[in-house]
């Protein structure tokens, strides 16, 4: 099994999938799982505890 982080970094060195955009939503809410995240290649990382349906529409609009 993979978590959202290695599945990342997967994704990012495939080639048919490099640029897909990745949005980590997680409950990890410290700043160093934050950047594990984006080093990891997300476009962008969101956590649960703070999740707002329209800005993670407002980060698919941006990212698509």
């Amino acid at each position: 099994l993979l978590n959202g982080f290695q599945l990342t970094q997967t994704i990012r060195k495939s080639e048919p999938f490099r640029k897909l955009p990745v949005i980590l939503i997680t409950s990890n809410d410290d700043e160093r799982s934050r950047e594990r995240g984006l080093e990891a290649g997300a476009s962008a990382y969101m956590t649960k505890g703070s999740f707002d349906q329209s800005v993670l529409l407002n980060l698919i609009d941006q990212l698509i």
